[in-house]
């Protein structure tokens, strides 16, 4: 690993320093590096870069590439105001919850009360979701593309659903819960899901906003 791959570990696995600040810590990495303190250096290393790299390591890395530790330190050392920091937390179902530093205090990012999000062909899937299982069929209607949607109503949506083929229904429910993470590929405003034994999920991007074509 060259001495510049050490940067790039900082910033992706988030330095822990003394400093209050990102930039701060940047640059009080810096003057270790510098100075040759490189015990000072690897302490502001985040713990699970320590885990893969020990300390003798290290310093065999920044001993062995002066040249590029000096270039690294005085990079650093003019290190500019940190931009936006963010940070992401898995939930129970899936989905990310974004938050973002603002005034030393972390708040929510987005609008955490979509609950029935459209921005995206994972957020739509997990909204149609949530709205069959909670027989929202006005919700379900806005899945539907404008193509399909000739005579189609909430009303007409509920008796087709919740008929004869409410069993069947019941299963494509449960199958595309449980595979929620599965890939998506997306090309332009089409994409698709493959999931379970050959079933796939069809979406489309109209008016801004993605809708499922067929959910299989």
């Amino acid at each position: 690993m060259r001495a510049g791959a050490i940067l790039f570990f900082c910033v992706v696995s988030g330095c822990a320093g003394r400093s209050g600040t990102p930039e701060g810590t940047a640059q009080s990495f810096a003057r270790a590096v510098r100075d040759g303190r490189y015990e000072d250096a690897y302490e502001r290393l985040s713990k699970r870069y320590r885990q893969r790299v020990p300390l003798v390591e290290f310093r065999q890395q920044l001993e062995a590439h002066p040249d590029e530790a000096r270039e690294l330190a005085a990079l650093l050392d003019r290190a500019g105001e940190a931009g936006e920091v963010t940070a992401t937390v898995p939930l129970a179902d899936g989905a990310d919850l974004s938050l973002r530093l603002e005034e030393g205090r972390w708040r929510i990012h987005g609008n955490v009360v979509d609950f029935y999000d459209q921005s995206s062909p994972r957020a739509a899937l997990r909204s149609f979701v949530r709205a069959m299982e909670r027989r929202r069929y006005e919700i379900v209607l806005r899945f539907v593309p404008s193509g399909d949607r000739e005579g189609m109503t909430a009303e007409s949506i509920a008796r087709a659903w919740e008929g004869d083929a409410q069993e069947e229904i019941q299963r494509l429910v449960a199958s595309l819960r449980a595979n929620l993470t599965e890939p998506i590929e997306v090309v332009g405003d089409r994409a698709t899901m493959a999931y379970g034994e050959g079933a796939t999920v069809q979406f489309l991007r109209e008016d801004g906003v993605w809708k499922i074509e067929d959910p299989d």
